[in-house]
């Protein structure tokens, strides 16, 4: 017994982690096992070690191991392999809002000819005229932040595409009426401020993470500025007559014709192809219709575990923003908000009158006059092509990259304009300048559109889209209103390179990078002010 004192224990019991805890009451018998203090035949006497296995350790009554702490869920996502067949599956994403692209594009060409790309008016114009597009716009935004998530976006698109197919009619069956002209642009314009935040919402929503900034981007962005290209090319290539100007069909009448068509194609796709958010069916406690909607909204329409991955991801978000008040949504809503309206500023001084007048002083000063076809369109040619190419390549290049970067060269560019900007002398150099400004503005501002889709908390996210909306807006309508001194036109560009070096620092300190990232995974990342990681 002396040697048995001090004898090691058998290996069972060594490996054992969880000893059977010390007791000093004998513990209560057990059917099959030996009763305390009896020795039992084939059993050690008392005081003999036991030769006792970890399985039975637990059964006995040993606390088992702790359970794993739960492991987060994924922020990020990875795409799969395959761009054809990745872009092939998630098609119907980017078609549930292509029909409010096409309200857009009809907006960016209301856009250009408000800030001065439009032909000869046989009719006597004020103000008012170029002014009551971005006043709609206001409207239809105001409006719709009273109906967030009480009236379906499909009826809310059905609704806007009529307005964009009557305001089109308007102008295309009239013919130097400038009262038609301005009804229809506040009918054009209110139906793009309907459409603009609950389908940017939208597409934040339905959109899987490693293709949400190329969608939202192409939606928006990428749409608004074929508006704007579109009807540059077609105005400066238009051949005007001065001999019927009362009779003739006009580029007026053609901006009505494509709009008509704009808004009766976007009535039909929008009525058989809008899906709503599932996360609004979810938080509405309808999870069946949230699982046939993620079903129908990849290709083939079946269900498979990334649907209900899909589904998973959809409640934690949904769960991270219900916890939160309606304060603290707003709360933490306000500093996104600071950031993103002030981008949507410099964007709008970048495409405003101010710059088309200015680059058609240089035009009119270095060639000696006033309208030159491939001037005009390359100008809007590097636009289109500012925007089309990060909206693309958004999910290789990220967003804050592209943002930083065009901010940081349209800013030199616009010093550039400012210190070459003098009608005294030959100012070529200054159309060439502005066109490669477009370039880079467009390549600053594609990436607002993810930002936008994606960085509001839930509750107050349509609501704060339409105020920066109308915040861009407000801008093109201020320096609509101003009038143009071409003498001084060089104090604009100066301003704007001083607010765009304070967009590119700003950019650099606070815009988080949100690629392939859960809508939850990016709101966590604006939840904080500054962001240096690229």
């Amino acid at each position: 017994m002396q040697n048995d004192k001090f004898a090691p224990p058998p290996l069972a019991m060594q490996n054992d982690k969880y000893p059977p805890p010390m007791s000093f009451y004998p513990p209560p018998a057990q059917p099959g096992y030996p009763q305390p203090g009896h020795p039992q035949p084939g059993y050690p006497p008392p005081g003999h070690p036991q030769h006792i296995t970890p399985a039975e350790t637990y059964a006995g009554g040993a606390p088992p191991p702790p359970p794993m702490p739960p492991r987060d869920p994924p922020t990020r996502v990875d795409p799969p392999t395959g761009c054809w067949q990745r872009n092939q599956k998630n098609k119907p994403q980017s078609n549930a809002v292509g029909s409010a692209g096409l309200i857009f594009i009809s907006g960016g060409m209301n856009i250009a000819w408000a800030i001065g790309f439009r032909g000869p008016i046989y009719y006597q114009s004020t103000k008012h005229n170029y002014i009551a597009w971005f006043i709609g716009a206001i409207i239809g935004a105001l409006v719709t932040m009273v109906l967030t998530n009480k009236v379906a976006k499909k009826h809310v698109l059905q609704f806007a595409s009529v307005l964009v197919v009557i305001g089109g009619l308007i102008i295309a069956c009239t013919h130097n009426n400038g009262a038609g002209t301005t009804a229809a642009c506040y009918l054009d314009g209110i139906a793009n401020g309907l459409v603009f935040a609950p389908f940017m919402a939208l597409v934040g929503e339905i959109s899987v993470p490693y293709i949400r900034g190329r969608t939202s981007a192409s939606l928006e962005q990428l749409c608004f500025g074929s508006g704007i290209f579109l009807q540059i090319l077609y105005v400066s290539s238009w051949a005007y007559s001065a001999y019927s100007p009362y009779n003739e069909f006009t580029s007026e009448n053609m901006k009505g014709v494509l709009s008509t068509i704009y808004g009766v194609l976007a009535l039909i796709m929008g009525s058989f192809m809008t899906i709503e958010s599932p996360v609004l069916m979810l938080a509405n406690n309808d999870e069946q219709a949230a699982i046939d909607a993620l079903r129908r909204l990849q290709k083939p329409a079946v269900l498979t575990e990334e649907t209900y991955e899909l589904l998973a991801e959809h409640k934690r978000y949904l769960a991270f923003n219900k916890d939160m008040s309606k304060g603290e949504s707003i709360s933490k809503a306000l500093p996104t908000f600071l950031r993103l309206a002030y981008l949507r500023v410099l964007n709008a001084m970048s495409i405003s009158s101010y710059v088309a007048y200015s680059y058609a002083i240089a035009i009119l000063y270095s060639n000696g006059q006033a309208y030159s076809n491939s001037w005009y369109i390359g100008f809007a040619l590097c636009r289109w092509l500012g925007t089309l190419i990060p909206s693309f390549c958004m999910e290789s290049l990220g967003r804050k990259k592209p943002a930083v970067f065009g901010l940081l060269v349209s800013c030199g560019l616009a010093f550039a304009v400012g210190s070459q900007y003098n009608v005294y002398a030959y100012m070529s150099q200054v159309s060439v300048l502005i066109m490669i400004f477009e370039f880079f503005a467009g390549l600053a501002f594609s990436s607002n559109s993810a930002y936008l889709a994606e960085a509001y908390p839930m509750g107050v996210k349509q609501h704060f889209i339409g105020f920066t909306f109308v915040t861009e807006i407000f801008v093109f309508l201020i320096i609509n209103v101003c009038d143009f001194k071409f003498v001084y036109a060089y104090n604009y560009f100066y301003a704007m390179g001083a607010m765009y070096l304070a967009g590119f620092i700003l950019g650099v300190l606070t815009l988080p990078e949100t690629r392939r990232m859960t809508l939850r995974g990016a709101q966590e990342q604006f939840s904080s002010f500054v962001n240096f990681r690229f």
